[in-house]
């Protein structure tokens, strides 16, 4: 009897995160997977750049109403794909490492399976890696998948 798992897969549309979301629906062959994939709109503590910057609350909601729109796409693609995919789609507004921590934890996941985009140098420096953070501070196993071995 295969396990029951709730795994979190952390999507930004990029190529990378959507080749880690192939590789998580291979887990079916070993378990039973309920996949969560969470997109993240950057808010919060940046919110006051972007309203420094002239950014309306309204452009906000439109970024969200896209995600939204776009990662329910996706959703769909796969369940035509794979009819038998457990998929649930979630969009929160936030620091993205933070808010995929905390998604987490509310929702008890099991396993969260994130892609890593590489990034490095001075890009790294200021910015950092969500992956790194995630894989830092998640409170439930985390697998950090490199695209490129897909």
């Amino acid at each position: 009897m295969k396990k029951n798992l709730k795994i979190l897969i952390p999507i930004d549309f990029s190529k990378y995160s959507l080749e880690t979301l192939g590789f998580a629906l291979k887990l079916r062959e070993h378990c039973e997977p309920t996949y969560h994939l969470l997109y993240v709109v950057v808010d919060g503590e940046i919110e006051s750049f972007s309203a420094l910057a002239g950014i309306p609350r309204e452009e906000q909601q439109r970024k969200m109403d896209e995600a939204r729109h776009q990662l329910e796409r996706e959703a769909e693609r796969v369940r035509e794909a794979v009819p038998e995919a457990r998929i649930e789609t979630v969009i929160l507004a936030g620091i993205p490492y933070k808010e995929i921590c905390r998604y987490a934890d509310k929702e008890s996941m099991d396993l969260i399976i994130i892609g890593t985009h590489g990034r490095t140098g001075l890009s790294h420096l200021l910015i950092g890696s969500t992956t790194e953070r995630v894989v830092q501070q998640a409170s439930c196993p985390v697998l950090s998948v490199k695209p490129s071995i897909l």
